[in-house]
Formats: structure tokens, sequence, C-alpha cells
């Protein structure tokens, strides 16, 4: 079935990592917070009985979320597997072969992902321990992380985001630069404890503390601000006398 553009901007509204949140729908509301707090970390996630308009028919309007998502979180309740769609759409994730994060909310993962380490967490907790797990796993979340740092708006906000720096690795060089650019590019994010390094004990050695894990002397503090970050120029070679 072909998911027209129309549908995808109705269904996801708006550009990030399109999550999937297959779950009860006795946990609605706190599905629906859990939607809410993804949005600072550069993800769009989709919650059936929040998303899906009067005029839509409900199982295509499923049908087609699952078609153009990017991957799903199976938040796992006590009564999980007491639905008519839960296993299913597990099934369809599976089957395209697309992240599946088993989040333990009350219950073990069983079937299908019954062997799939568990992210054992709370409620208050699970936004960002899942970016966390996408950002280390998915190639396609790095994207929106980036472009959740360019927009971010608060130096709280940084921190926050900055939280997920330990998640980043085997990143390539332009990849690194993109992170660069980014954090040079927003005082929100290069003046926040967490990416810039300057309170370790509580944030964290911030995005060079990543820089020298991932490009060891790859990068140095820029002179334009205390805080800024620029590649280190490469020194000339000695010609030998």
């Amino acid at each position: 079935m072909a998911v027209s553009a129309t549908a995808i901007a109705r269904i996801w509204r708006g550009d990030g990592y399109r999550l999937f949140l297959s779950h009860k729908s006795e946990d609605k509301v706190e599905v629906g917070k859990l939607k809410k707090q993804f949005r600072k970390y550069g993800i769009s996630a989709f919650v059936a009985h929040d998303d899906i308009e009067p005029t839509q028919a409900w199982q295509k309007e499923i049908e087609r979320a699952l078609l153009t998502m990017d991957g799903l979180a199976a938040l796992m309740t006590r009564n999980f597997h007491n639905s008519d769609w839960t296993d299913q759409e597990i099934g369809f994730a599976l089957g395209r072969s697309l992240t599946v994060i088993a989040v333990n909310l009350g219950r073990n993962p069983y079937g299908f992902i019954g062997d799939m380490q568990a992210l054992k967490t709370t409620w208050d907790k699970a936004a960002s321990r899942i970016a966390k797990l996408l950002l280390r796993h998915d190639k396609a979340m790095f994207e929106y992380f980036v472009q959740a740092m360019r927009d971010c708006i608060t130096f709280d906000g940084g921190n926050e985001l900055a939280e997920m720096l330990p998640a980043l690795h085997s990143l390539e060089g332009d990849q690194l630069q993109e992170l660069v650019d980014a954090y040079n590019d927003n005082s929100q994010i290069y003046e926040s404890y967490g990416f810039n390094g300057s309170k370790p004990s509580m944030y964290g050695d911030g995005l060079m503390g990543v820089l020298e894990r991932l490009a060891p002397g790859g990068y140095e503090i820029g002179s334009r601000s205390p805080y800024t970050i620029r590649r280190k120029a490469k020194r000339a070679k000695k010609k030998a006398s």
C-alpha cells in the first residue's frame, strides 16, 4: 500500500525519527506524555489513540503508520499481550527488519522478541533511555539528534540532549563535523554544561569528550568563545634534509 505525502504529514506531524509506540489502550495517558517528551530528542512518535483523526479509518491509519515508521518501541506493561494489535505491530516491524525496542514496564518480552534484551525502566525515564538506544543502534537516528541540537532553545534542553552523548559510537568524519557545526551554531548548546563540559562532575565531559573518544587529537577549543570547537589544523610534515 503506497502512503501519500499528505498521509505521512498527518500521521507523523513533522520531521523526526518516526517511532511507532505499540501499547495497550489503558496506558494511553502515560504514552501520550511519553510522545511529548520524545520531541526534544528529535523523535516523532505515533500513538494510535492520540494521532488517528475521527475521519480516518482506524485500521488503515495504523497500517500507514506501520509502513512509514523508522522503528518501534513495544511498551510492555503487564497486560500488553492482551491486545488484538500489539503482537501484530511487533511482527510487522520485525518483518520490515526495523529497530524494535522491547521496553519492560511490568512485563518481559515473549514470542519473536522473547530472546531480546529488554530495556527495564519507568515511565518517567523511558523517553531518554529509549532515545539513547535508538542513537546507539539505529543509524537513522543520528541526523534527527543533530537537528534537535540545532533546534534547541534553552540551556536545560541542551543539558537533556547532552545526556545522549555517551550513546554516540562509530561516527564518520563528516558526522563528527556535523556535530561540531550544530554545537557551534547554537549558543543554547555550547553554553550548556552538558555540552561544553565545564562541570564534568555533574554533566560529564561534553562534546569534546565524545570527539576525543572517537577522533583523538582531532579537535580543540576554538578562539571565537571559551566553548566553541574547531578541527585541529594538520601540521605539515618536515622534509628530510
